[in-house]
């Protein structure tokens, strides 16, 4: 039996030096570090690795995520160019735009009163009379409050009127029940003048039921019909100097009665000698430039002594 034995352990050993000659040395190389049963993840020391000269997985410390190492990137640098550097200026500012009318007051009134004409407490115009009249001045864009009373006295009229930026206006005080009360006149609507022409008009603000015809010398109409506080459409009319005559509005005038076109007249004066106008009330003569716009305003009435027509430029 010892015999036996002997010969199996031999046996065993021939067969394990068999085996072990079939698998390589693998000796050298590292395993991952495993842990102690219960205890944390075991991690292989640089010695280990050092010994291996093969880099092993990386393990997460205790309590932390796994961390992948980072591939590292070459780093590129390029020069920034030199931008020029601009002065700081400083911001500008900018005016407040104001925008303007333009108005002017004539005084109609026959009550022998010296007035004033004030706009939002300025004054317009002073200690004016009958057929006298302001020159224009700038009024701002809005509602502004008018006032008009005796040279340093009472007020006679306060009233709020709106003005437009870039229109022209004449404020014309006239007689009232009251003491007086004011017109308002557009000075805009002279356009489209041909060469050698001018514009005329008239306004009729003497006294209330009054009706004018303006005629010229050949007793032809040049504005027919015009009531109290009205204002005829501009008409063109050649450039020189010509001679109206103010008669009673006659009903059966119309419009189309009228001179569209006015022509030079050949009279100039204050008479009508021969004129085909028979007994007229006012005469008057406006010397018309190319280019330029008037309004013959009738104004007063016959009972005061003061009755005429002023031809205002407009």
């Amino acid at each position: 039996m010892p015999e036996a034995n002997n010969q199996n352990k031999a046996a065993a050993g021939k067969k394990s030096q068999s085996a072990a000659s079939r698998w390589p040395d693998i000796s050298g190389i590292p395993t991952t570090p495993v842990a102690p049963s219960g205890g944390p993840p075991a991690i292989a020391t640089d010695e280990e690795e050092a010994i291996a000269g093969i880099p092993t997985t990386p393990i997460a410390p205790t309590g932390s995520r796994p961390v992948a190492p980072l591939p590292s990137y070459p780093v590129f640098t390029f020069p920034l160019p030199d931008f020029p550097v601009f002065p700081e200026f400083p911001t500008p500012s900018l005016p407040q735009t104001t925008y303007y009318g333009q108005v002017r007051f004539l005084n109609a009134s026959t009550n022998g009163i010296n007035l004033d004409a004030y706009i939002d407490g300025r004054e317009f115009f002073s200690g004016s009379t009958f057929a006298t009249v302001s020159t224009y001045l700038n009024v701002s864009d809005g509602f502004h409050t008018v006032t008009i009373r005796r040279s340093n006295g009472q007020i006679y009229y306060q009233q709020t009127m709106a003005f437009v930026a870039g229109e022209k206006v004449t404020l014309v005080i006239l007689d009232s029940a009251s003491g007086v009360t004011l017109a308002k006149v557009s000075d805009m609507g002279c356009t489209n003048i041909p060469s050698g022409y001018g514009c005329l008009r008239v306004a009729n603000m003497s006294y209330s039921g009054s009706s004018y015809d303006v005629r010229t010398f050949q007793n032809q109409i040049a504005f027919g019909g015009v009531g109290y506080k009205e204002v005829t459409s501009y008409k063109q009319a050649a450039a020189g100097n010509h001679t109206f005559f103010v008669t009673g509005a006659q009903l059966s005038v119309s419009s189309f009665n009228e001179l569209p076109i006015i022509i030079l007249s050949a009279v100039i004066g204050g008479t009508c000698g021969g004129c085909g106008v028979s007994n007229p009330l006012l005469t008057y003569s406006v010397n018309v430039q190319a280019g330029k716009a008037y309004t013959s305003y009738i104004i007063g009435n016959p009972w005061s002594n003061l009755y005429q027509v002023f031809t205002l430029e407009d």
